[in-house]
């Protein structure tokens, strides 16, 4: 699913409540409309756009009335600073569930251990989440300097723009043609010599910096 449909599809607070309210457990839908206290028909045009971007899933009960679940483990990150806007989505299979078991001494036992299990998990992601801040901090603090120095080898507006469009990555005249909104011939002339004033250098049918 493409980032932009995703923030889109978040962006409505009764889906939102939608998902946090699965998040619990599967519910019918005629329970979601009561819990959140929306009308029928508007909450299934929710589910059903939640079910066609893969969001949530449909089953039926033995009764044959259809009651929905989360599908997948997803995780939407979005960083903004002065320097980028970035998007990611990743996305991990849940495992099949495993059948009901009877609340013995050895299923309680297991119960806590897994409970221990969760809490060291959950302590994991929060020091590699603050690891992670760290590195977007120093990411963010060597973008600032990487502008300044465009700032002071660009020769105009359009080679600044060639610069800041590499730096997401390598690309070709064409690309960067359409990106920039240049006429290709335009776009060749400055490739060219920043190619010869050693800025920017073929790399297989691409561009990078260096």
């Amino acid at each position: 699913m493409e980032s932009a449909q995703l923030l889109d599809i978040l962006g409505n607070e009764n889906r939102r409540n939608i998902l946090h309210l699965l998040a619990s457990r599967p519910c019918y839908m005629s329970e979601i409309a009561e819990r959140l206290d929306v009308g029928a028909k508007a909450i299934l045009g929710h589910l059903l756009i939640l079910e066609q971007a893969g969001l949530i899933e449909a089953n039926v009960d033995e009764q044959r009335r259809k009651y929905f679940h989360i599908t997948d483990n997803l995780r939407l990150e979005v960083f903004v600073s002065p320097y980028s806007f970035e998007v990611e989505i990743t996305t991990v299979t849940l495992s099949a569930p495993k059948e009901d078991a009877s609340a013995d001494p050895e299923v309680i036992m297991s119960l806590k251990s897994l409970y221990g299990q969760i809490q060291e998990l959950i302590g994991k992601r929060q020091r590699l989440m603050q690891e992670y801040q760290q590195i977007q901090g120093n990411i963010t603090e060597a973008m600032g300097h990487f502008m300044d120095a465009i700032e002071n080898t660009a020769q105009d507006d359009i080679e600044a723009e060639i610069l800041y469009a590499l730096l997401k990555g390598p690309t070709n005249v064409r690309q960067l043609s359409i990106q920039l909104g240049i006429p290709e011939y335009v776009m060749e002339g400055y490739i060219a010599e920043m190619e010869r004033k050693e800025i920017i250098k073929r790399e297989d049918n691409n561009y990078i910096i260096g």
